[in-house]
């Protein structure tokens, strides 16, 4: 599991905020329960349905990897490899939001005849 908690101050936050707002007022699913995710309380949780996913791809959290307004304890590569097959939720969070990711690969696969490339 990983996951990306937003600050209110990020760039992104303003695209987040829609999203989760979006994704909690056109689900028909009840909402997620109150847990704690690295010391973060996290209430009102969604799961992103599928037909809402690009909502989250087109946050482009990878772009600010490396800005103090965002925490997370994925890698660049793993911000890069969130597509639309992974499990997403969104938390609200005392001064941000959390998106939850499951499912990403943690490793990237080898590839090449002998599992990396000789170029």
């Amino acid at each position: 599991m990983y996951y990306a908690y937003v600050l209110e101050q990020s760039r992104k936050a303003k695209a987040t905020r829609s999203a989760y707002e979006h994704c909690k007022s056109h689900t028909k699913s009840p909402l997620l329960p109150p847990v704690t995710i690295a010391d973060f309380p996290l209430t009102d949780g969604v799961a992103v349905p599928q037909q809402d996913k690009h909502r989250v791809l087109n946050l482009r959290l990878h772009d600010e990897h490396l800005s103090p307004y965002l925490k997370s304890n994925a890698s660049l590569f793993h911000l890069l490899m969130i597509d639309d097959k992974t499990e997403t939720k969104i938390y609200r969070a005392e001064s941000g939001w959390m998106l939850v990711f499951e499912g990403i690969q943690a490793q990237p696969k080898p590839f090449g005849q002998n599992g990396f490339d000789l170029r």
